[in-house]
C-alpha cells in the first residue's frame, strides 16, 4: 500500500475514486463547471472554459460507463464525455502519494473532490 486514499478503476478509460462519499449537504463547498473529458491517460477531467483541466476524484460509490460513450455513474445519474456539467466538491493538491497513486491519468491540472452530485449545464455561450 503506498499510502494514498486514492484509486483508479480498473480498465480504460478509469476514474479516480476516493474514500468519500456524495454528500448533499456538504458545506462551504466550492463549484466547478465545464466540460467533462479524459485526460491522456484516460482519467477523467473537468475542463473549464478558460482554465487547465482538473483531475475529478469520485465517490467510492461512482462507477465507470464503459458501453459505448464513456462516462461515469454516481448515484443513478449518468455523466458522458462531451457533457457540460457544473459540480460541488473542493479543489486541493494532490500529495506527492496521493500523485503517485494517480501517475497512470497524466493529468497536469489540479484536483477536484465531487462531493455534491453533478448537474448538466446548458453549453456556455459562444461554443
Amino acid at each position: 500500500m503506498n499510502g494514498s486514499e486514492l484509486g483508479l478503476t480498473a480498465g480504460e478509460p478509469r476514474a479516480v475514486v476516493g474514500a468519500h462519499s456524495i454528500d448533499e449537504t456538504a458545506s462551504n463547498a466550492a463549484e466547478a463547471s465545464g466540460v467533462l473529458l479524459l485526460s491522456a491517460g484516460q482519467c477523467f477531467e473537468l475542463r473549464a472554459p478558460k482554465g487547465k483541466p482538473a483531475l475529478l476524484i469520485f465517490p467510492s460509490e461512482a462507477h465507470v460507463l464503459s458501453d459505448g460513450w464513456p462516462g461515469m455513474k454516481v448515484a443513478d445519474e449518468e455523466f458522458r464525455v462531451g457533457d457540460h456539467l457544473s459540480i460541488g466538491g473542493g479543489f486541493h493538491q494532490l500529495t506527492e502519494k496521493d500523485a503517485e497513486a494517480v501517475e497512470k491519468c497524466q493529468s497536469t491540472g489540479e484536483a477536484f473532490t465531487v462531493q455534491v452530485l453533478p448537474r448538466h449545464t446548458a453549453e456556455p455561450a459562444g461554443k
